[in-house]
């Protein structure tokens, strides 16, 4: 049963990553303008030697066959805008840099969440209780440049306590993890309290309370195992999010990562460096909605897979 499951689960994402490599392929076709059509015009024989070089000037679906066959060997072809760079290089060296602040990001996410909705609900109509589930729904709605200037000015230009850029030192890593932190702490706290509130008024956690059973152990055994799977449904696209890198994040802590340079390909029009890029993500957000799959039948015995 299990081993029927991930065949088919397998061959379904190998599904959506085809889909994912073809509407991106074909969409930058459509759009208006092309690759090398600059605000400055090039001289159409420079600008026909370009295509030639790159084989734009090939039909549109010989093109695309020649890049399904490339893609396959994991070979994603030159970037337009990087002379004498490849996709794969840049990838190679911008993804390190998002993947440790992501993975750092995300184990302190998680931890952070977890930690405060136990916090949260065992402190029930408290006033603490009250100023945090406050600072929580301010920080869930704040856009992350804005969350990002002000820790740079509370920290870096008032306190003079941490860099405001690059990541020379351990404690760079700081703001940039803040930054990408904050806002999903306060989303999967409020959703972690929210789920221990429906487990807790349960029948088999009241039964638990009638036969005097240990208040530590139905906390930990009962309510808080038992409340984890909307937890960590929501953690997957969270993690793909931090793992490939934010454009806003990296922009603000000029961190040359993946999801800056994802922008930067749309505004200089490299279409291997989008495609490239948003194959790693499509990857990425596969693998950890399957590891969560994975994971659900550990966390409730009632899920088969």
């Amino acid at each position: 049963m299990r081993n029927n499951y991930f065949l088919t689960k397998a061959i379904s994402s190998l599904l959506v990553l085809i889909i994912v490599m073809s509407s991106t392929f074909i969409l930058l076709r459509t759009l208006p303008g092309g690759p090398f059509d600059t605000e400055k015009k090039l001289p159409p024989r420079i600008k026909a030697n370009i295509e030639k070089k790159y084989k734009l000037n090939e039909p549109v679906q010989t093109q695309y066959i020649n890049y399904m066959k490339n893609t396959i060997k994991f070979d994603l072809g030159p970037s337009y805008f990087y002379t004498g760079k490849t996709v794969n290089e840049i990838i190679a060296k911008s993804f390190p840099f998002s993947l440790k602040i992501g993975l750092l990001s995300l184990v302190f996410t998680i931890a952070s969440s977890l930690g405060l909705a136990v916090f949260l609900f065992k402190r029930k109509n408290k006033f603490i209780t009250k100023i945090i589930n406050l600072f929580l729904y301010a920080s869930v709605g704040i856009p992350m440049f804005l969350l990002g200037a002000i820790l740079i000015i509370i920290f870096s230009v008032q306190l003079s306590i941490l860099p405001a850029a690059l990541l020379e030192r351990p404690t760079s890593y700081i703001l940039p993890i803040l930054t990408l932190s904050i806002p999903s702490i306060a989303f999967l706290t409020k959703l972690m309290v929210e789920s221990m509130a429906e487990t807790d008024a349960s029948m088999y956690v009241r039964n638990a309370k009638i036969n005097n059973i240990n208040k530590a152990n139905i906390l930990n055994h009962y309510i808080v195992k038992n409340s984890l799977v909307p937890f960590v449904t929501a953690i997957g696209p969270i993690a793909a999010f931090m793992i490939t890198g934010s454009f806003v994040v990296e922009s603000i802590y000029s961190i040359p990562g993946m999801g800056r340079m994802f922008v930067l390909s749309i505004i200089n029009r490299d279409y291997p460096l989008i495609c490239g890029l948003t194959l790693i993500y499509t990857i990425i957000l596969i693998t950890v909605n399957m590891l969560i799959d994975f994971i659900y039948p550990f966390l409730d015995k009632r899920i088969r897979i």
